[in-house]
């Protein structure tokens, strides 16, 4: 039969009537993450703890900081960079609407992948590319990654992007030096939101010498070191053996994590959205239908390389030794191009209308029935008006243990004007701490975190502790001290305290 050949779309239908679809896919991606959020502890709310991180980045970089000399910042700069806007127009009204804005923005970023999927899978045919792109829309790991300011968002729009402007060597065309070089630019984008762009880089290297593509290769490794360096040699200058510990040293001195292979399967695939027990053998047949859908999309030589992306990172994700849910929106656009794939290559084997027909209909159904597990999620949690009002009349420094809250509160810039301590990251100096000695320990023995972590709270005229109280990596001795702090106010675990001096007694300020 022969490997088939993609179909030309402007000739089966209007270019008007395909844009539709593309802003059905966008409205339909924008809406799934925005609407839980709202439902949820809304634009303002506190989220995963890391987005906070890095709008913190922004802001303290907007103010004259650099990641990495001035302050503990645990990936690479990219992302800091992305977000200085988002944080240098919170200067102009505040850093809770600077960050709110950020979040849509991601969510913008987030309906721009769908449409992407779509667009790359239009030589196809019409359901894989409206399949794929509604896929994206409503798959619960890019929902998840796009719903805020993460790392996978902008890395997987930059990924997109590359397959889009290398699609036409799959059918031995060539392409243009320009593209190969923003190919690459875009790739070493991507490794510096992430340093996990070194696998995808590696993908797309080894697939462009599959093709024997040697010349685009070599354009594409140029001009992502070049862009690479662009980004990364300001802050190397600056401070080049902190910038090498805490975005390479720290990371591989973690921990490994106690989630199961099974467990991160169930998350790449999606089935976490689920809020109901199920059987293990449905996380298995996910998988093996999964790699079904590889096995029909590989029949297209524009699906190559997303199902090698596929494979390849979702391989990594399940050796590498640390893990959080964010991390399966990497393999995200991968699996939703290569699902998108498989149904335009079940459409084109069935010769049938009604077959065709139905297909169309179980692939529909199929994707309705999993965005309507939807209907009950939410995410970030409200942060009390009480805390608001309790740090707004402050004289002196706010800290906290998530900078989310700082934000939230409006209080993080404020803290910079005014000279404040400085910490976009608490939980990150653990790592950093015990990396330092060369012993790995948990952050609840680490004595060095906890005595920085006392020091930095203590620091403040007010402290809130919304993530690392009640033994979640304070421990006991940590917590007593704590304790000790006059309350000011209180919701569930989140708590706002007045700090104590270590030579004064509680009560006496």
């Amino acid at each position: 039969m022969g490997i088939p050949r993609a179909q030309s779309l402007d000739q089966d239908r209007p270019a008007s009537r395909a844009w539709f679809w593309a802003i059905a896919v966008a409205a339909a991606a924008f809406l799934f993450r925005l609407v839980p959020v709202l439902r949820g502890g809304g634009l303002f709310g506190l989220g995963n703890y890391d987005d906070g991180v890095y709008y913190a980045s922004a802001t303290g970089l907007i103010h004259g900081l650099l990641p990495y000399r001035d302050f503990v910042f645990l990936h690479p700069p990219a992302i800091t960079v992305l977000l200085a806007p988002f944080a240098a127009v919170a200067q102009l009204t505040s850093d809770s609407y600077g960050f709110a804005a950020a979040r849509v923005a991601w969510m913008l970023l987030g309906a721009a992948n769908a449409v992407l999927i779509w667009k790359i899978l239009r030589p196809i045919g019409p359901l894989a590319a409206a399949f794929g792109g509604f896929c994206y829309a409503v798959f619960y790991p890019a929902i998840y990654s796009d719903k805020s300011t993460l790392l996978e968002s902008p890395a997987t729009t930059s990924l997109l992007i590359v397959i889009l402007l290398l699609q036409p060597l799959a059918r031995a065309n060539s392409v243009p030096h320009g593209k190969a070089l923003i190919a690459g630019a875009l790739l070493g984008l991507a490794m510096t939101i992430k340093i996990w762009g070194v696998i995808t880089l590696l993908i797309v290297l080894g697939w462009l010498l599959l093709l024997r593509r040697y010349d685009v290769a070599l354009r594409v490794l140029i001009a992502c070191a070049a862009t690479t360096t662009v980004i990364c040699l300001p802050f190397f200058v600056a401070a080049p053996t902190a910038m090498w510990n805490q975005i390479v040293r720290d990371q591989l001195f973690r921990g490994v994590s106690s989630v199961t292979s099974l467990e991160r399967l169930e998350q790449i695939v999606g089935l976490s959205i689920i809020d109901r027990a199920y059987p293990p053998a449905i996380t298995v047949a996910a998988v093996v239908a999964l790699l079904g859908c590889a096995a029909l999309a590989w029949s297209y030589r524009e699906a190559r390389l997303p199902v090698l992306l596929m494979l390849g990172q979702g391989l990594y994700l399940l050796v590498v030794s640390i893990w959080f849910p964010h991390f399966a929106g990497f393999t995200a656009a991968p699996i939703a191009l290569t699902a998108g794939a498989a149904v335009g290559r079940l459409m084109a084997l069935l010769r049938a209308r009604p077959a065709r027909i139905a297909v169309g209909v179980l692939a529909a159904g199929a994707m309705l029935l999993y965005a309507s597990d939807s209907a009950t999620v939410t995410f970030n949690r409200r942060l009390p008006d009480q805390f608001r009002a309790l740090t707004a009349p402050t004289p002196g420094c706010v800290t906290s243990d998530d900078a989310t809250a700082l934000v939230a509160t409006d209080t993080l810039s404020r803290n910079l004007s005014r000279d404040c301590r400085f910490v976009a990251d608490l939980g990150g100096h653990s790592h950093d701490l015990a990396a330092a000695t060369g012993v790995p320990v948990s952050r609840n023995r680490n004595q060095a975190f906890q005595r920085f972590a006392l020091d930095y709270l203590r620091s403040g005229s007010v402290t809130m502790l919304i993530k690392y109280s009640g033994g979640q990596g304070f421990n006991a001795k940590t917590t007593a001290v704590l304790e000790q702090w006059p309350l000011l106010a209180s919701s569930g675990r989140l708590q706002v305290r007045q700090p104590v001096a270590l030579d004064q007694p509680a009560g006496t300020r």
